[in-house]
């Protein structure tokens, strides 16, 4: 399973029963500043606060309306992962926590131990490389709490499951169009288990944009740039030109990665006195 890196494509590769792989494709508005702020946020994991507390096993969660025989059951299908010693009572996480309350819910819509694997792996995305069980769940759950932004999961036929603030997925809907798919509430969800914090999310007043103008807001709101050119073409917007200075011990890494368009270098005495990288991004 993987997620490309494109703006408008998630990609979700699964290996079914007779070994034949299948690869499903959903469109979900996404820019460059989700990609910088997802993997900004997993870059030091160890030291990551929120990270600690959201994947911390230490408290006491309860589930009133989820019995131990259904968690005993999950669990035999290898849909619910518990590290425990022996007959010692499981202990949850808050990412834990949402995936039971999330099982128990898709359940009820009908979904199969097979539908509900894909959903498992959907979430379980970079696992490996961020460090954490749920990596996409969490990135957003951390919003959810933090910033109250409304967060939806949507959850397609095969099982297949994204999580996504409400402007993605309104934005998605109605531009790119959308397959059908169940909506699960994420901050319902975080408020049941925190019932004396208010964790109602905050619908923003919407301002009509297009998807360019949406473009230029992600150039701004990453925050890295000294400078932001915009170039029309016909009436229209074209390129967007983010101009940032770099450190000198920087350079070897950015041209072997070739992340810029452009990169200028200013010498005086032999040495290095300044860094000038141009990212351009085509609309």
């Amino acid at each position: 399973m993987y997620i490309c890196k494109a703006d408008f494509e998630i990609k979700m590769k699964s290996i079914k029963n007779n070994n034949t792989e299948e690869i499903n494709t959903i469109s979900l508005y996404r820019n460059e500043a989700f990609d910088i702020g997802f993997y900004q946020y997993f870059k030091n994991i160890k030291n990551n606060k929120i990270s600690q507390i959201l994947n911390s096993k230490e408290r006491n969660i309860k589930f009133n309306e989820i019995t131990y025989r259904q968690l005993n059951s999950w669990e035999s299908e290898e849909l619910l992962t518990v590290e425990r010693e022996g007959r010692e009572w499981r202990k949850f996480s808050i990412i834990d926590a949402v995936w039971v309350k999330l099982i128990k819910e898709l359940r009820e819509f009908g979904l199969s131990r097979e539908q509900l694997k894909t959903t498992k792996e959907s979430l379980e995305f970079a696992s490996k490389k961020c460090g954490v069980s749920m990596p996409l769940l969490e990135f957003y759950i951390a919003f959810a709490i933090g910033s109250k932004m409304p967060v939806l999961l949507l959850v397609f036929k095969d099982g297949t499951a994204v999580p996504a603030s409400f402007i993605q997925y309104k934005i998605s809907k109605e531009i790119l169009g959308m397959e059908n798919h169940l909506q699960i509430n994420l901050n319902e969800i975080l408020q049941g288990f925190f019932p004396n914090v208010d964790l109602r999310p905050k619908y923003k007043n919407e301002i009509p944009v297009n998807i360019n103008e949406m473009e230029l807001l992600a150039f701004i709101r990453v925050g890295d740039y000294e400078k932001i050119e915009v170039c029309y073409k016909d009436g229209r917007m074209d390129v967007i030109k983010g101009t940032e200075r770099i450190a000198a011990n920087k350079v070897s890494e950015i041209m072997r990665e070739q992340a810029y368009d452009e990169i200028k270098i200013k010498r005086q005495g032999g040495k290095i006195t300044s860094i000038v990288r141009t990212k351009k991004k085509k609309l």
